[in-house]
């Protein structure tokens, strides 16, 4: 199978002893590749699964490539155990050659081709794109698709093309994410914050594959819609942050409900590595329900909690929409930190806003701590005095205790996502927003508040997606 090998030159060491003895160097032996084969995943039409038979080997990768289009490449693997290569990000019906590359130092070698063709994607995702005039500044898209009954978790190319996929038949998406292992999490319920159904969450390989399901624990029966985020220490998994909850009969007579009202509070679940899991911290012992100022008509929870994000010394911040606050709790012990409501809160804040012509956010989503320790929000405008939505990043100084916006995004023409939306802040500083309620339209917004890219979700479902999400790699995680 080995067609192609390209030797290193050989230094070869001649030294003169005393005894008139001499020393070599010895070649390296070339890496051999014995056989490939290809076959499709069953997971993913746009993915095909190589198998090769190498030795000598410290890496190997595929190159694939149709008609005359360019070569690519998957990424050099250094563990080589599992026989395999996945190849992601293919098209549709249609037709491509591949060869396996094997190296060992700076020998490669490289097998004879196969060809493979791809299948076409279910009916619903080949209606499924984001129309755009220009490509994205780099990476693909994260969205959750839903098709009546069937949920589909939905990568998009930089074309605005569905790149990958995982069909969960039967299923209600939820929230959706790449971890840091590169791996997927899904969030499957149907749910909408405190509804009392059960449900469940699912780790993803970019194969497909499922690799754990998280559920909530007795005490809080029901797993929350909004958020799970892996944890790793030192690059191992190390367990789980979600949230969950229980609930509680009131009498709620006097405002016209009824006098056995059932409500749901929150709980946010830490779930060790071994599968322990820990209350963290409980609404209910530290809100009541005259707290909610942005009910949700229909809905069961008084506290509605949407985003969880790490801060930069470990501890956890996590935002309540029905509040119009977040709260920073302390990882170890579930200690409340501090609170920082908007002007519109029934809470008090330990926080003062300042340079918000808004003073404040309302509904808010998606709340991020970035690499500067800044505060970044999407901003849902529910209760503003003109209901628009926008992105808004506050610096938060704990000591002076206040709250400086110091950049905000508004589209153009306004928009307004009653519900759900995402903000995340990109390496070349750009903001990736998602507008993701009855308007489907991810944008990238410039430090200086100028668009440099922006697409609409084209797709026959009604549903909303819960986010929009940048990733850059189908294959691994990186920064976005």
């Amino acid at each position: 199978m080995t067609r192609k090998i390209v030797f290193p030159a050989l230094a070869v060491l001649l030294a003169a002893c005393g005894d008139g003895l001499r020393s070599s160097a010895t070649a390296p032996q070339a890496p051999t590749i014995r056989s490939v084969s290809v076959a499709p995943n069953e997971n993913n039409v746009l993915s095909a699964v190589v198998s090769r038979d190498i030795a000598n080997a410290d890496s190997a990768r595929v190159v694939y490539w149709t008609g005359s289009d360019a070569k690519q490449g998957t990424p050099f693997a250094r563990d080589l155990s599992s026989g395999r290569t996945l190849v992601l990000g293919l098209r549709p019906a249609t037709g491509y050659s591949m060869y396996v590359e094997a190296a060992a130092g700076s020998t490669t070698v490289a097998s004879d081709t196969v060809t493979f063709t791809t299948g076409a994607l279910p009916e619903f995702l080949a209606a499924s794109y984001f129309s755009s005039a220009t490509n994205f500044s780099g990476g693909y898209v994260i969205a959750a698709l839903q098709n009546s009954a069937d949920g589909y978790l939905t990568i998009f190319d930089s074309t605005g093309q569905v790149a990958w996929y995982r069909a969960l038949p039967g299923e209600t998406l939820a929230e959706t994410k790449q971890q840091a292992n590169g791996d997927f999490t899904a969030i499957l319920t149907a749910t909408h914050g405190g509804d009392p159904v059960t449900g469940r969450a699912i780790e993803i390989a970019p194969d497909g594959s499922i690799v754990r399901t998280f559920t909530a624990p007795s005490s809080s029966p029901y797993i929350d819609d909004h958020e799970l985020s892996l944890l790793f220490k030192d690059g191992v998994y190390d367990g789980a942050l979600f949230l969950a909850y229980n609930q509680r009969h009131f009498d709620l007579s006097s405002q016209g409900h009824s006098a056995d009202t059932a409500i749901s509070g929150h709980q946010l679940i830490r779930q060790d590595a071994n599968g322990d899991q820990h209350v963290v911290f409980d609404a209910w012992d530290h809100f009541q329900l005259s707290d909610d100022v942005e009910p949700l008509f229909g809905q069961a929870d008084f506290d509605h909690p949407n985003a969880i994000t790490i801060d930069l010394d470990g501890n956890y911040i996590v935002s309540w929409r029905n509040l119009d606050a977040l709260t920073k709790i302390n990882a170890s012990t579930g200690e409340l930190m501090w609170t920082f409501a908007s002007s519109l809160s029934a809470l008090p804040s330990d926080f003062t806003i300042v340079g918000d012509p808004l003073n404040g956010f309302s509904g808010q989503h998606s709340a991020r701590i970035i690499d500067n320790g800044d505060l970044l929000l999407f901003d849902n405008g529910t209760s503003h005095a003109t209901v628009v939505s926008r992105a808004v990043e506050y610096k938060l100084d704990a000591g002076a205790h206040t709250a400086t916006m110091v950049w905000q995004f508004h589209h153009a023409p306004e928009i307004y996502t009653q519900f759900t939306g995402s903000v995340q802040r990109l390496q070349n500083g750009n903001t990736f927003i998602g507008w993701t309620w009855v308007q489907l339209v991810a944008t990238e917004a410039t430090s200086a508040g100028t668009t440099a890219w922006e697409g609409s979700l084209i797709t026959p479902s009604l549903p909303s997606p819960y986010r929009f999400i940048r990733i850059r790699s189908l294959y691994s995680y990186a920064e976005p």
